[in-house]
């Protein structure tokens, strides 16, 4: 499926190839959205909740919508903002994952655990980048324009895995 780059009004698509650009892209889209709709993947939109009973008979129970105030409204909404977007911004494989997500924390924890992997093994994967880093070292037979395009390419492949390597050590 093809689609127009940079669109503002439609979420950058993602196949399941090179996730740290969608991931990148995805982050500035939600935001333009709306801050609250990014904030909503990053804190989670809590169902509302009220307390019924006394003592030890007190229990948890979900708010009918018609109870809940107009915050919760809106933080509702922004959930569903990014939901929305995350939805229709995947391929249908990717959708697999994430279809039966109902806040928008949820599914984007998914695709990030699902390609970027574990704290573990985002670590493996930092570690070697920063290792390709400190050993990149310019081919006499390469242009000076492809040793820059590979230095880039490592540095933002740390860059999306969290670790952002100062622009005096690039």
């Amino acid at each position: 499926m093809d689609r127009v780059a940079g669109s503002v009004a439609h979420p950058p698509y993602f196949d399941g190839n090179n996730y740290g650009a969608w991931k990148a892209k995805m982050m500035s889209f939600l935001w333009s959205l709306d801050e609250r709709v990014w904030n909503t993947m990053v804190h989670e939109f809590p169902k509302p909740t009220k307390k019924i009973g006394k003592g030890d008979e007190e229990t948890t129970v979900l708010e009918t919508r018609e109870e809940w105030t107009t915050a919760e409204v809106s933080h509702s909404t922004n959930n569903q903002k990014g939901l929305n977007a995350l939805f229709t911004a995947v391929s249908s494989d990717q959708f697999e994952y994430i279809s039966g997500c109902d806040t928008s924390k949820e599914a984007w924890d998914i695709l990030k655990v699902a390609h970027e992997g574990t704290d573990t093994v985002k670590g493996a994967k930092l570690q070697m980048h920063a290792l390709q880093f400190e050993t990149l070292m310019m081919d006499e037979n390469k242009t000076f324009s492809e040793f820059y395009a590979k230095l880039c390419v490592i540095v933002n492949a740390c860059s999306s895995l969290g670790e952002k390597i100062p622009k005096d050590r690039v």
